[in-house]
């Protein structure tokens, strides 16, 4: 039975709880708000994927872990420290989703976000050819127009400093109190 899955980087508890308090305190919105629990930045989605597309993805990440984590290191130390720094609201029209964004990318996570993407595909998953853009959902359903109100919000965007020690292997579905992401496989990546 096929699995709805993606490769996130984790978002550790406390981070969370400073994003929903500051989603609470700062962009009250009539939108469907995203769980805290569910709070993640994505490398990959996936889709539906087979128990065998879902293994071999897993092993060849696990086999190319050492590999990563060698690759990663210069590129953390010269940022300091393995950390996404969320600074900007933005919004995905055809999604529908209010989100929060780095005002750019660091290497490091380029360079984590194509790897994955490269193991994924070379374990037969085929995955949407588009530009990568890190982010943080907030809300989903947002329908009002929000370019606009991005814009006027921006004053008031809480700069957020996430510091990253992982990412996952996440199975997403659909449970009575909505959806839920539950880590399969975690790997480490702070030094």
């Amino acid at each position: 039975m096929k699995k709805r899955m993606f490769i996130a980087l984790d978002i550790v508890y406390t981070d969370k709880v400073k994003i929903a308090h500051w989603r609470e305190q700062h962009l009250p919105l009539p939108f469907k708000p995203i769980n805290r629990q569910n709070f993640h930045i994505t490398l990959a989605f996936l889709g539906f994927i087979t128990p065998q597309q879902q293994a071999s993805v897993a092993q060849l990440i696990s086999q190319q872990h050492g590999l990563m984590q060698q690759r990663l290191k210069p590129l953390i130390q010269q940022n300091k420290a393995s950390s996404v720094v969320l600074s900007q609201l933005g919004y995905f029209k055809n999604a529908q989703v209010l989100h929060l964004m780095p005002a750019s990318c660091p290497d490091w996570l380029i360079y984590l976000q194509r790897t994955v993407v490269e193991l994924s595909l070379n374990s037969n998953i085929a995955l949407e050819n588009s530009s990568y853009q890190p982010h943080l959902s907030l809300y989903r359903k947002a329908k009002a127009p929000l370019p606009a109100l991005c814009k006027s919000l921006q004053k008031t965007v809480f700069t957020q400093q996430l510091s990253i020690t992982s990412f996952s292997l996440y199975h997403s579905y659909s449970t009575a109190l909505g959806v839920r992401y539950e880590p399969v496989q975690t790997w480490k990546i702070n030094f």
